[in-house]
């Protein structure tokens, strides 16, 4: 049955719709990541304390979640891209809610894991890939403020930590894992059903501008056919282009290093500063501080990427990122002055990492298959991923501390600047489209 465009010439008065998706993703990373990913860290020490369980048996679970989001992250992708983010965003979310009421449930390890797995995929599914591919589609030149704005979500969602360790202390972990399981579902489903997978079906071009009339005419051109249900449609490479693209392989082993190393910050930043001596309330201001510093950092690092260059601005964030976790390797009570630089530095860096790492597989190969690529590269992240988790929970399980786990995080952190340097291909962005069609290396 075919679909109509309704085309309607834009209002110049109004707000572009493409911000209102942003601002969703930004709430719905508060929740969903804030959760599931950020704040999940508080949960280490009750697992510890109450099942016995060692470090590195826990973090294996973190090493399970890893595993299943790389491997099935193809999968995924195309899932998005094939049936949009609208469908896999709500899926995600139902399945999310599921993982943490398993965790609230978790009596033993092999339940544990499971938690874990089924946490991994309503993760892959939905939430921040599905908005990241909407973006894509809506924004171009304004790509890196998009993202810059949803990621600020990302930030607030840091609060999660302060919220969920006061829950925990009141109602206690299973409890609170309850509650957040149905504030998931009540708050999350709404959100996804905001998105939109492109502008041009609603007579809209990205970054609002205004359709000339030679691109109205094209579009009412469409009206009348079969409605797409692929958002794979866009300017861009196919899948079996861009795997014969060096540029493609150089960026998966960088952003393995920094998304290994990211992953295993956001894991044992909570359990390192209770390690360090401070106690859980501390803690949980201490996360919360740091993620308001990252909310107008993020909108500053899309704003400056879309003016200097995105490439430029993420290759400098892995520096920024190594120096940081050098600092925050030593925090304790007894030197509590390191935390302003640790939040600067390290801040800067985080926040210019996270906008730059997804913008810039559109900035390369295009939006066509941006979900598709995207979650290949996630794939072949995912040894790094693994080991990671694994290597701090066995020198913390050594040293007693965290200390020598993130200086070595520090260093494997910066040497990611050298891959990216190897890469000498031009961006999609940056070359016309029937010359870029053609090449492939």
């Amino acid at each position: 049955m075919g679909f109509v465009l309704r085309l309607r010439r834009p209002n110049p008065g109004r707000v572009f719709y493409g911000w209102y998706i942003t601002i969703a993703g930004a709430c719905s990373n508060f929740l969903l990541i804030g959760i599931a990913v950020l704040g999940f860290g508080v949960f280490i020490e009750q697992f510890r304390q109450e099942f016995g369980w060692s470090v590195k048996a826990i973090a294996l679970g973190f090493s399970l979640r890893s595993l299943e989001t790389g491997l099935m992250s193809p999968l995924t992708g195309m899932m998005v891209d094939r049936f949009g983010p609208k469908r896999m965003a709500i899926t995600g979310v139902i399945i999310v809610a599921i993982g943490l009421f398993m965790f609230s449930q978790a009596r033993n390890l092999p339940v544990y894991y499971a938690a874990s797995a089924i946490l991994a995929l309503g993760q892959s599914l939905g939430g921040f890939g599905a908005f990241t591919l909407a973006i894509m589609n809506w924004f171009n030149k304004k790509r890196g403020r998009a993202m810059g704005l949803i990621n600020s979500g990302n930030g607030f969602g840091y609060f999660a930590t302060l919220i969920m360790a006061s829950m925990i202390q009141s109602i206690g972990w299973r409890e609170t894992l309850i509650v957040l399981s149905a504030t998931v579902l009540v708050v999350g489903i709404p959100l996804a059903l905001v998105i939109r997978d492109r502008p041009e079906p609603y007579g809209l071009l990205p970054d609002g501008e205004q359709p000339t009339p030679e691109a109205l005419e094209l579009m009412k051109l469409e009206q009348g056919k079969p409605r797409r249900r692929s958002s794979g449609s866009g300017p861009g490479f196919e899948v079996s282009q861009v795997v014969r693209m060096p540029a493609f392989y150089l960026l998966c082993i960088a952003g393995a290093l920094g998304g290994a190393t990211q992953g295993a910050w956001v894991t044992f930043q909570i359990p390192h500063y209770q390690s360090a001596g401070f106690s859980i309330g501390v803690t949980g201001v201490l996360v919360a501080v740091y993620g308001l510093v990252q909310v107008p950092m993020r909108f500053g690092a899309g704003w400056l990427g879309d003016i200097v260059g995105r490439r430029r601005v993420y290759l400098v964030s892995y520096l920024l990122h190594g120096v940081g976790l050098m600092l925050f390797a030593f925090i304790s009570p007894s030197r509590p002055w390191l935390l302003a630089p640790y939040y600067l530095i390290f801040g800067l860096g985080h926040a210019a990492w996270v906008v730059g790492g997804q913008t810039i597989v559109a900035d390369y190969f295009g939006t066509r298959r941006f979900a598709t690529i995207r979650g290949l590269r996630q794939s072949l992240q995912v040894p790094a991923s693994i080991l990671m988790p694994l290597l701090m929970g066995a020198l913390f399980d050594h040293y007693g501390n965290y200390r020598m786990a993130f200086a070595v995080l520090a260093v494997i952190c910066c040497t990611a600047v050298f891959w990216l340097l190897l890469i000498r291909r031009p961006m999609w962005i940056d070359e016309p489209a029937p010359q870029v069609e053609s090449k492939q290396a």
